[in-house]
């Protein structure tokens, strides 16, 4: 039983073959309602230049580009699984440039000299081994005043309070890599309720 325990949680960390499909399309239906609640939280414009680390499925990338007139939508995820289901989802961005997918990490190169209005991720950094590392990798690649989003659910929380207390340990490390403004945001969904924390640079 803890062997299909723990390959259901690396699939949902990084869904591979037939069943990361399965799973993919399950997250997709899922996680609707964080989808739609990190949408609406990211209150970007349309000539934004914006990166979803982690983009899963790709639907909240889909709503970005059908809202966007010269403003581009970057993703990275380290699926493939996953990078197939955005592409596929998000073809017709792709084509006429709103839409860019990369299948790896923020290390990759071609974000090297990139920067943006927002950078966001959905239940994505608390999978990290290096949180400050990375966190500050993300820092690097905002422009000046540009925000840094997370939202996500802690499903391993038993209760209301550690959930605050998962979202002051996440304020603090926004603190420790120089961010500012740091917003907090809490919405009651099933299984857990949802975190919402942004901080400027």
């Amino acid at each position: 039983m803890m062997k299909i325990k723990e390959k259901l949680n690396k699939q949902f960390q990084k869904p591979t073959g037939k069943l990361g499909r399965i799973v993919g399309l399950a997250m997709a239906i899922k996680n609707k309602d964080r989808a739609n609640w990190t949408f609406k939280k990211l209150n970007f414009k349309p000539t934004d230049t914006i990166l979803e680390v982690g983009y899963g499925s790709g639907i909240v990338i889909k709503k970005i580009a059908n809202k966007l007139t010269s403003g581009k939508i970057y993703g990275v995820d380290f699926s493939e699984i996953m990078f197939s289901q955005a592409s596929k989802r998000n073809k017709k961005h792709i084509e006429n440039k709103k839409v860019k997918l990369e299948l790896g990490t923020i290390w990759e190169p071609s974000f090297s000299d990139s920067s943006f209005e927002i950078i966001f991720g959905s239940n994505v950094h608390f999978l990290w081994d290096n949180p400050n590392k990375e966190l500050g990798k993300l820092k690097s690649l905002l422009k000046p005043k540009g925000r840094l989003i997370f939202v996500f659910q802690p499903r391993w929380a038993k209760n209301e309070t550690e959930i605050k207390e998962i979202a002051e340990k996440n304020k603090i490390e926004f603190e420790e890599i120089g961010l500012k403004n740091i917003e907090i945001e809490y919405k009651k969904m099933k299984p857990v309720t949802c975190i919402y924390i942004s901080g400027q640079k």
